[in-house]
């Protein structure tokens, strides 16, 4: 019998999931120059569109805002700091 797991190992995972994505993210922006500034465009215009055709509700817009924030997250940490 396993042990029994415990309900926080649910938000590691996803805390590891998003910290793997941020680090490749980085890495590919590295090898390709622009590229986070090309799919945060995408990603605002997929959201931009969604709403212009009612496929989305204003409150399911969440996932694109949180998807431009990682990105840009990602992106502004790529710059040099003054």
């Amino acid at each position: 019998m396993s042990a029994p797991v415990a309900q926080h190992t649910d938000e590691r995972r996803i805390g590891a999931c998003a910290y793997l994505l941020h680090m490749l993210l980085q890495r590919a922006e590295q090898l390709q120059p622009g590229l986070l500034d090309a799919l945060i465009r995408g990603v605002a215009a997929d959201r931009d569109s969604a709403q212009a055709q009612g496929l989305t509700d204003l409150r399911d817009t969440g996932v694109f805002d949180e998807a431009l924030r990682m990105l840009e997250l990602a992106n502004d940490q790529l710059k040099p700091q003054p």
